[in-house]
């Protein structure tokens, strides 16, 4: 069974003073890293009792306006953090949906890619939730049976086949465009 006590620390020069009520105990040390351990102890000590058994809540009384602002504005950007999707949710669903804004000038109002906007804007009540695969083949369809026609680019089958100059760039054409045209 564990015991919870509360150890309020106070500042002493370079030193925090620990003080735990509720057993009458005082105690010092360096740094806060070391006060709980040592509070831990010397409950246990006091009380004779093994000190894995002992909670220790480490209170700074003098530091609690700081520490409280610190702590409420974690709360709220918890909660701010919380919402947040939900609200991009439902402000994507409510202008891709409803009001027929493009993805993409959705994404751009919120701030978000158009990929994000598809994700966040699926319907509601689908029926389907599976992932759209694009059309599937269906089964009575013919298959073709003939090989498909060479295209003229492919390289004649020829063992006597010589590879082709490389083409010099025309003054009116961009170097850039010789390799991929087939003028």
């Amino acid at each position: 069974m564990t015991t919870g006590y509360e150890a309020r620390l106070h500042r002493i020069g370079r030193w925090w003073g620990v003080e735990i009520p509720e057993v009458a105990i005082h105690t010092q040390c360096r740094t806060l890293d070391e006060a709980e351990g040592m509070a831990r102890d010397a409950i246990a000590e006091a009380l004779g009792i093994q000190p894995d058994t002992v909670t220790v809540e480490l209170v700074v009384p003098e530091l609690a306006p700081l520490l409280n602002s610190v702590r409420e504005a974690r709360r709220l950007s918890a909660g701010a953090g919380a919402a947040e999707p939900q609200a991009l949710a439902d402000a994507c669903r409510t202008l891709v949906e409803d009001l027929r804004v493009s993805q993409s000038d959705a994404g751009r109002l919120l701030g978000l890619s158009h990929q994000q906007v598809s994700r966040l804007s699926t319907p509601r009540g689908s029926a389907d939730p599976r992932p759209w695969r694009g059309p599937q083949p269906t089964p009575s369809a013919p298959t073709p049976s003939a090989p498909a026609p060479a295209l003229p680019m492919d390289p004649p089958d020829s063992a006597t086949t010589r590879p082709r100059p490389p083409r010099q760039a025309s003054p009116t054409r961009p170097g850039w465009a010789i390799a991929e045209d087939g003028a």
